[in-house]
């Protein structure tokens, strides 16, 4: 069961006397850094937002300071983020990315948009394959708008009892979506399906990642948004 949990953003420390850069990530539980091992459910402190702050502020804490949110809520999807107070009401995500200084958007959802969708669950906005391709075309519209490099990210693979959910169509609409936007992609599900072994580095529940594998999801993530690290700075330079 994906648990919902209210998390704070988790922000990297600012050096003085350095510009700052910020990185808005939002997402579900694997954005957060849910794990579960042995019986045992907690929010990891190595999550993928968490290794990627650390390389990034290897790479560039000297030029500016690098902050990153961590907007991960288990147990969201999309439509969440976009219609968080129901109906068609997308004030709210349509403010945020007015008033947020974040230079670089991470958006990573599809999990929970395929478990709704699979268990038809009431009280919830039901999201196919395609009105999912709908939410995060208008989440990235608006978020360019308002001038954010958006980068959109693959949800890991998920297994055992979960797989019925379906994750894929998802995955496919989420590049249709890149495409389309001309936006970045990180590919994260088949290249983990690569790997034979892919399962041992999942939790108990086989849906979030072990902190091994969200590393690898963090490495991947770098090397896409670091050029639009290198970008920004270059921008910045007289």
């Amino acid at each position: 069961m994906v648990l919902a949990l209210a998390l704070a953003p988790i922000t990297a420390l600012a050096a003085p006397g350095l510009s700052t850069l910020q990185i808005d990530a939002f997402g579900d539980s694997t954005t957060a850094g849910f794990i579960s091992k042995d019986r045992k459910s907690s929010i990891t402190k190595a999550s993928e937002i968490g290794e990627l702050t650390q390389m990034l502020q290897q790479q560039y804490g000297d030029r500016v300071n690098i902050v990153v949110k961590n907007h991960g809520v288990p147990g969201a999807q999309a439509a969440q983020l976009l219609y968080p107070h129901g109906g068609d009401d997308q004030s709210h995500w349509e403010d945020l990315m007015k008033t947020s200084p974040a230079k670089i958007v991470l958006i990573n959802y599809a999990i929970n948009d395929a478990r709704h969708y699979f268990f038809k669950d009431k009280n919830v906005h039901l999201e196919s394959p395609e009105e999912y391709g709908r939410i995060i075309t208008r989440l990235v519209e608006v978020a360019k708008q308002n001038h954010k490099q958006v980068i959109l990210q693959e949800p890991n693979p998920i297994c055992g009892k979960a797989e019925r959910w379906n994750v894929w169509p998802y995955v496919w609409q989420l590049n249709q979506v890149a495409k389309q936007q001309q936006v970045a992609v990180v590919q994260q599900y088949s290249v983990i399906k690569k790997d034979r072994d892919w399962q041992s580095q999942m939790s108990d529940d086989c849906i979030h990642p072990l902190e091994s594998l969200y590393k690898a999801k963090a490495d991947r993530t770098f090397s896409i948004v670091s050029p639009l690290v290198q970008q920004s700075l270059a921008q910045q330079s007289p």
